[in-house]
C-alpha cells in the first residue's frame, strides 16, 4: 500500500506538459512544411518550415546547399532541446535531481517558441522581398502578407496573362504553435511545482520541529 502511494506521488512530480512538448519537438522536424506559396499552377512553388525548404519552378526543383545545411542544423538542435526537455521533465520525479531537472527545463522549454516567432518574421520578410521583386519587374501587384490570394497580371511580349498568387500557413504550422504553447506551459509548470514543493518542505519542517518541554512552574 505504501509502495503504490509512493509511486503515485512520484508520477505526480513529473512535468507532463514538458513530456508532451519534448516528444513533439523530436518529431516535428521530420514533418511537412509550415507555409506554402504558389505563383500560378507551377510557375513558382515554395514550401518551407524551419527544417525544410522546397522550391520548384515549372516542375524543376531549385536547391541551395547552404539552406539544406541550415535546415539539418536546425533539426539537430531542435531534437537536442526536445531530448533535454524530456529528460528534465522525467528527472523532476527524483528529489535528489530536482535542481538538474529545473536547469534542463529552463534551458529547453522556451527555445521552440522563439523558433516559431522567427519563422513568422521570416515569412513576412519573404513576402516583402516578393513584393519588391514585382515592383522591379513592373508588375502592379501587392502580395498579401502571410496568407491570402491575389491575381497578378504578367506581360510576356505581346501577350498578357493573369495568374493567381496563393499563400498561407499549413495545418502543421498551427500544430507547431500548439506545441510552442505547451512548451511555455511546461516552463511555468516547472516553476510552479518548484515553488509549491519548497513551500511544502518548509511546512513539513515546521511541523517536525521539536517543541521544548516546559519546566514545572513555568
Amino acid at each position: 500500500m505504501t509502495g503504490q502511494g509512493s509511486e503515485g506521488g512520484t508520477l505526480h512530480r513529473l512535468n507532463f506538459p514538458g513530456l508532451v512538448a519534448g516528444i513533439a519537438l523530436v518529431i516535428l522536424p521530420f514533418l511537412e512544411a509550415w507555409w506554402r506559396f504558389s505563383l500560378g499552377t507551377d510557375a513558382l512553388i515554395i514550401a518551407t518550415s524551419p527544417f525544410l525548404v522546397q522550391v520548384e519552378s515549372f516542375g524543376n526543383a531549385i536547391s541551395s546547399p547552404l539552406l539544406a545545411s541550415l535546415n539539418i542544423a536546425l533539426k539537430i538542435v531542435m531534437i537536442y532541446y526536445g531530448a533535454l526537455l524530456i529528460a528534465g521533465s522525467v528527472l523532476r520525479a527524483q528529489e535528489e535531481r530536482r535542481s538538474i531537472s529545473n536547469i534542463l527545463v529552463r534551458v529547453s522549454a522556451r527555445k521552440f517558441l522563439w523558433l516559431v516567432v522567427l519563422f513568422v518574421v521570416s515569412v513576412a520578410i519573404t513576402d516583402f522581398i516578393i513584393n519588391q521583386a514585382f515592383a522591379l519587374m513592373g508588375v502592379h501587384a501587392q502580395v498579401p502578407y502571410f496568407a491570402g490570394t491575389t491575381p497578378v497580371s504578367l506581360q510576356v511580349g505581346p501577350l498578357s496573362m493573369t495568374v493567381p498568387v496563393i499563400q498561407g500557413f499549413t495545418l502543421m504550422f498551427w500544430v507547431a504553435v500548439v506545441v510552442a504553447v505547451i512548451s511555455l506551459v511546461a516552463y511555468f509548470y516547472q516553476e510552479h511545482v518548484a515553488l509549491e514543493k519548497t513551500g511544502q518542505a518548509a511546512a513539513a519542517a515546521g511541523e517536525q520541529a521539536p517543541v521544548e518541554a516546559k519546566k514545572p512552574g513555568e
